[in-house]
């Protein structure tokens, strides 16, 4: 499972790069030129680096939950099936690609809960919770326009992703709060 995910990652890489480069771009761009006009502040280089490193990450995310972008109206469908309860219940043996899709949906929110904290001082502990899941909830309930399909256990498992993050940035900020500190100047 994990040569799997590992797989995939790179395959995502090398295939939506182009289009990560490409929004990390365009973002640094608009927050020079909005620094240059005086509408923002320019921060820390700590704090710039990762805004820099947290608009890649959302570019990769957005990447992979609408690229290829096909655009249709009744392309996608908003079901509420669960595989997570089948699995459960016991109605439903998931094989490996089944179990690295539900691991990289975790996995692919951890930097959001972990990243934020870090950033904003407004999203320290649980107040990351509901932005990420206002995000969640934004991708899901867009990729059925975009010709993808909503899915309930992608929100739990973004979720659960977010959570971990959460914590995991609550222990690095309580460990090395001088440092975390410095990402927020």
């Amino acid at each position: 499972m994990l040569s799997m995910l590992f797989d995939y990652a790179l395959s995502f890489i090398q295939n939506k790069l182009p289009a990560m480069l490409a929004g990390t771009a365009v973002f640094l761009l608009l927050r020079f030129l909005l620094c240059r006009a005086g509408r923002i502040t320019r921060r820390s280089l700590p704090h710039e680096i990762g805004l820099a490193l947290f608009a890649l990450y959302l570019c990769a995310v957005l990447s992979l939950t609408f690229l290829p972008f096909r655009f249709a109206p009744d392309a996608g469908a908003y079901t509420f099936n669960s595989t997570l309860l089948e699995i459960v219940q016991g109605t439903y043996t998931a094989g490996n690609w089944v179990w690295a899709m539900m691991l990289g949906n975790v996995l692919m929110l951890i930097p959001f809960g972990f990243l934020a904290p870090l950033l904003w001082e407004r999203l320290r502990g649980w107040q990351v919770l509901p932005v990420g899941l206002g995000f969640i909830l934004v991708i899901e309930l867009l990729q059925p326009l975009t010709g993808r399909s909503f899915d309930i256990d992608d929100i739990l498992l973004n979720f659960l992703g977010v959570l971990a993050g959460a914590l995991l940035s609550a222990l690095v900020q309580a460990a090395l709060p001088r440092q975390t500190a410095a990402l927020r100047k």
